[in-house]
């Protein structure tokens, strides 16, 4: 998955801020042409960098499946991957669309049906494909994704199409294509940079966690082991609350996008200032109860109190993670990208660098202080 998700990081090229926050200012001077040329360039675009993306994963196919993937699975795994990476390239551009238009629940639905069918696809694959090894498993779930990406594709694509045709042209515009082309790579490309290179070492440093495990004298199926509790099961409990703040959040481009665009700096403060006092008292909160509720959650959920231990350790930066989600996309909508691609980079060159260095020295020590709560 962090291999597969580099290659979407790669497709999407920073596009779906791009669409977001150009369509929000066009709306906000009422150029309805504008926001279709920008929305149909953008969705082009897209497909251009998710088939690049997909050409690049298919010329180093040998060295991600030797290197990330420890030849653990074959090449058709990575096929799969490259076949889906152009939709799910569109299928953000539009969704960077209808946020951008305020009719975010058309999205929604399409994603809605989309892991519903990831879902019910996946785990009939799983049941079918899953005695016969390991391949067949990650086999099973890239073509369980590949399948709902496409269903996700093809309603937003429509729903596009139903929608756009509301815009009546209130004036003309008649800038050439590369005005466009400029004003889009303009956001794009830090963004996209950023993207880029904190996904590579988000991707390495997925990697690295369960070898600087085995130099702590661990042997690697002990080490994939502990990871994937971690990662796989007490991250999840631990983001769970991100996926209603970062679709919030994702909210705040547009608006902060309008707001800047007209010039409305005190609006721009006093609604920055009642985001921060709500979100920190609500990420509080939310942290108290995941460390107070983790042996519940982890029995509830998993069936393996065990779990409850790193729950607990991960609880408290659940408010950082949340805040820090707010204030990108604050940073974003305020035309500040370049200082998110900043803070981004360093954050996770920093993560990569303390997992080489203290990862095989300490390992994961289970404190036993929170055996006493």
């Amino acid at each position: 998955m962090s291999v597969y998700l580099f290659g979407i990081t790669l497709g999407n090229f920073g596009i779906n801020l791009s669409v977001t926050r150009l369509v929000s200012e066009e709306l906000a001077i009422n150029n309805k042409e504008g926001v279709k040329k920008i929305a149909k360039r953008c969705i082009f675009l897209s497909f251009l960098c998710g088939i690049l993306a997909s050409t690049l994963f298919l010329t180093f196919s040998d060295f991600i499946l030797k290197i990330c993937l420890h030849g653990k699975t074959s090449k058709n795994v990575i096929y799969v991957m490259c076949i889906a990476i152009p939709f799910i390239s569109m299928s953000s551009a539009i969704s960077g669309y209808f946020v951008a238009i305020r009719r975010v629940y058309k999205s929604t639905i399409a994603q809605f049906f989309e892991q519903i069918i990831k879902i019910v696809i996946t785990a009939f694959f799983l049941e079918l494909f899953l005695p016969n090894g390991l391949e067949y498993a990650c086999f099973s779930l890239v073509l369980g994704d590949l399948i709902s990406e496409l269903f996700s594709f093809a309603c937003n694509f429509l729903l596009y199409l139903q929608d756009v045709k509301r815009y009546k042209t209130a004036y003309t515009t008649n800038h050439p294509v590369k005005f466009y082309n400029r004003k889009i790579f303009k956001i794009a490309t830090p963004v996209a940079i950023t993207s880029f290179i904190r996904s590579g070492l988000s991707t390495l440093k997925q990697i690295a966690i369960p070898i600087s495990f085995e130099k702590g004298n661990m042997d690697c199926s002990k080490a994939l082991s502990i990871y994937g509790e971690i990662n796989g099961m007490a991250m999840p409990i631990v983001l769970f609350p991100n996926v209603i703040f970062s679709s919030i959040s994702s909210l705040f481009v547009p608006e902060f996008a309008a707001y800047n665009a007209q010039n409305r700096q005190k609006s721009i403060k006093k609604i920055t200032t009642m985001i921060f006092l709500a979100a920190t008292m609500i990420c509080f909160f939310i942290s108290i109860f995941l460390f107070v509720n983790a042996e519940n959650l982890a029995q509830w959920i998993y069936h393996d109190i065990n779990i409850s231990i790193y729950i607990k350790m991960l609880a408290p930066l659940s408010i950082f993670i949340l805040l820090d989600c707010i204030v990108d996309n604050i940073l974003k909508g305020l035309d500040a990208q370049n200082s998110v691609m900043f803070i981004n980079i360093l954050d996770t060159f920093s993560d990569v660098i303390l997992i080489y260095t203290l990862v095989p020295q300490l390992g994961i020590p289970r404190i036993h202080i929170f055996n006493l709560f």
